[in-house]
């Protein structure tokens, strides 16, 4: 078995790292990446490397791809793996910056039988069934809400795998968007790529809504939480560590009110669980290599996409936007 890898960053590194440890030759690893110091020093390890795709010996049979470069290449590089004879495909998010490109790429997927899925963290791990356990636990009954909050952390950064996250949790997608965004130039790898910050609001087609509070003039780390009519989950996550915090209402001072929903009160806390943030690179890795359905599959990672997208228009048109309405705006994110 090969495999072909294109981009050798951060993330890119830790995919061939996982490989190796599970036994594959470095010969069987092409690289493909655009820095040559880097690439003498894969060749001296014994990896196939080259500066582009098409430089790939043809005669080499090579199932399996890895796209870990940039965000605005991704589905042009995912194109022309599908060219050279992969069959079987890991895009690392955001999958595309382009909606209509993801769609055309969705087209070729489905009528050459490719298997292609996206990293998006929280699904790998399966964050949503833990929270559905603890709603039955302590009886929270059905979420109405989702709130994203957090210093630079990034619409599509960060916050893409916890927008796959809400819809999940939340069982349903966007109707509207509204947004007042931050879209800075900030990031020193490459200063045309969008770092997007601010705010933005999402109402759901079943009623619930998602809020995002991000800004790049603060660091502080991400936290999420999931609101109940009466109760609140905190989502924490410290390293390789992640915590939840629930919250509830006394059930006697929910009666003394009657449920009445303009009658606020406090909600104490009830208790805490906590989970291993661990890495989904071998996750990932596994659905590559023998899943039959995608872990996140296509229609899946547009959603989240087409959420960034919808937030940018609102924000440049100063106005609200239905889902049907988003198009793309042109901008390079990653």
């Amino acid at each position: 078995m090969s495999f072909i890898l294109v981009g050798h960053g951060s993330i890119g590194s830790k995919f061939n790292d996982e490989l190796k440890i599970r036994g594959f030759d470095p010969k069987s690893i092409v690289i493909v990446d655009k820095n040559n110091a880097l690439l003498n020093e894969l060749r001296e390890k014994g990896h196939p490397c080259f500066n582009k795709i098409s430089d790939i010996d043809t005669s080499i049979d090579i199932r399996n791809g890895i796209v870990a470069n940039w965000g605005p290449d991704h589905i042009k590089t995912a194109i022309q793996l599908v060219e050279i004879g992969c069959k079987r495909l890991i895009i690392e998010k955001p999958v595309s910056d382009s909606i209509d490109a993801l769609k055309s790429f969705s087209n070729l997927v489905f009528d050459n039988s490719i298997f292609a899925t996206v990293h998006h963290h929280w699904k790998y791990l399966e964050l949503n069934d833990l929270v559905k356990e603890i709603e039955k636990e302590y009886e929270l009954g059905k979420p109405v809400g989702f709130r994203l909050l957090g210093g630079a952390l990034g619409l599509s950064t960060n916050g893409v795998h916890w927008f796959d996250l809400a819809l999940d949790i939340l069982d349903s997608f966007p109707k509207t968007i509204i947004a007042d965004l931050d879209i800075d130039y900030i990031n020193p790898r490459d200063e045309s790529l969008a770092f997007i910050g601010g705010m933005s609001s999402y109402r759901m087609h079943n009623g619930s809504f998602l809020h995002v509070s991000y800004t790049n003039k603060n660091s502080q780390s991400g936290r999420a939480e999931v609101v109940y009519r009466n109760a609140l989950i905190d989502i924490s996550i410290m390293g390789k560590k992640g915590k939840f915090k629930i919250y509830k209402r006394k059930i006697e001072d929910i009666e003394k009110f009657s449920d009445k929903i303009t009658r606020h009160g406090i909600l104490y806390f009830v208790g805490e669980k906590e989970f291993i943030n661990s890495s989904t690179v071998p996750l990932v890795i596994n659905d590559l290599i023998n899943g039959i359905n995608p872990k996140v599959d296509l229609i899946r990672a547009e959603n989240s996409l087409k959420m960034i997208m919808g937030s940018i228009q609102s924000s440049l048109n100063g106005r609200k936007v239905n889902w049907e309405e988003i198009v793309d705006q042109g901008i390079r994110i990653s």
